[in-house]
Formats: structure tokens, C-alpha cells, sequence
């Protein structure tokens, strides 16, 4: 990373590795497509410790709605978590993320492994009015029961809707009952 100055790829594909958050911006600065998949962007340039067993860096990562808005290009947006990922998600994500202009206009939101305190309430209103991006949200093993009641309403209720104007979401988690997610990936593949 610091022989790189300058990056012009458009598609960025990271797994299992830490970045600083300023090493990553300099190479998906201009990037239309970023799939990260277990990794962490800590918050600093401070030395990354080499093992899984020093987990400092989970208390200085990135949130998701940082890391999202300092990527206008980006087009399409995939990032499942690694477990135990303190403050990736906060409780302001959901509303700071819905002030980002450019989260209208991605085609694509797939989020995995997605905490409890992910405000499922305040983007299921911005689902029920999106008409452009295929959302796709995978939920934690580790989510409450309750939370997950939740969920399964959510599901129950875009399935019972007729006439849904908006693009359906593919929504999972554990628990789910088999007939909810073969409907909902159905349904999330026709729009």
C-alpha cells in the first residue's frame, strides 16, 4: 500500500484483511463496485496487529455510513461483516445513511451478518419507497428473538402485500420459516 499514490479501478474485491481507512479511500476512491467480505477499516494509520487475537482495531473500525459516504461512485455495494464488528453499525447508520444522496441511486445494497441494532424500523420505510436498488439484508446469528419477530412481520407483510411498488428486498435470517424466504427470494427476483 505505500508505493500506491494513485488508483483508478473501478471494482474493488477485498477479503479477510484490516485496512486503514485512508489506504483503502486510495485505492476505491473512484470505485463503481466494492465487495468487501470480512473485512475491518480501522479508523487511524496506527499499526495493524498481525493477529485475530489483538481485536483493538474492532473499537476504532469504521462505521458503515462513513465508509459509504466517502464513496459517491460507488454503484454497487456489498459488504458482509466479520463477526464481533463493534461500531461498523451504530445506532445513527440507518439515519445517516438515508442523508447520503447517492444511497438512492445504487443498484445495488447487500449488507451481511447485520447486528441487532441495525434500525430495521427506519429502513423498512425507505424500502417500502425504493424503486432502483436491489437491497439484499442478512441478518446476525447472534439477533435477539424478539428482533427477529420483527424481521418475520416485515416479511409477512411485504409478502401479503398485492400491489407493491416498490423493488423487493431479499431479507434473511436465522429463523426465518422456509416458506417466507423461498417467496421473498422469489419475489426479490422478479422486480
Amino acid at each position: 500500500m505505500p508505493q500506491i499514490y494513485q488508483c483508478d479501478a473501478t471494482s474493488i474485491f477485498v477479503i479477510d484483511e484490516i485496512f486503514s481507512f485512508n489506504n483503502l479511500m486510495v485505492i476505491a476512491s473512484k470505485c463503481e463496485i466494492l465487495f468487501l467480505s470480512n473485512v475491518v477499516i480501522s479508523n487511524n494509520d496506527e499499526i495493524i496487529p498481525e493477529t485475530e487475537e489483538d481485536q483493538f482495531y474492532f473499537e476504532t473500525a469504521v462505521s458503515l455510513e462513513v465508509l459509504f459516504n466517502a464513496l459517491p461512485n460507488v454503484k454497487s455495494f456489498t459488504y458482509y461483516l466479520p463477526e464481533n464488528s463493534l461500531n461498523i453499525f451504530t445506532t445513527k447508520t440507518v439515519d445517516e445513511l438515508l442523508k447520503i444522496p447517492y444511497f438512492f441511486s445504487l443498484d445495488k445494497f447487500e449488507i451481511g451478518e447485520i447486528p441487532e441494532i441495525f434500525d430495521i424500523n427506519i429502513f423498512y420505510g425507505h424500502i417500502k419507497e425504493n424503486k432502483k436498488t436491489k437491497i439484499e439484508l442478512d441478518f446476525s446469528r447472534q439477533i435477539s428473538d424478539a428482533y427477529k419477530i420483527r424481521l418475520q412481520k416485515i416479511i409477512d407483510e411485504i409478502l401479503e402485500t398485492e400491489n407493491r411498488d416498490y423493488k423487493v428486498p431479499k431479507i434473511d435470517f436465522p429463523g426465518i420459516t422456509g416458506s417466507s424466504r423461498e417467496k421473498m427470494r422469489a419475489l426479490c427476483y422478479q422486480y
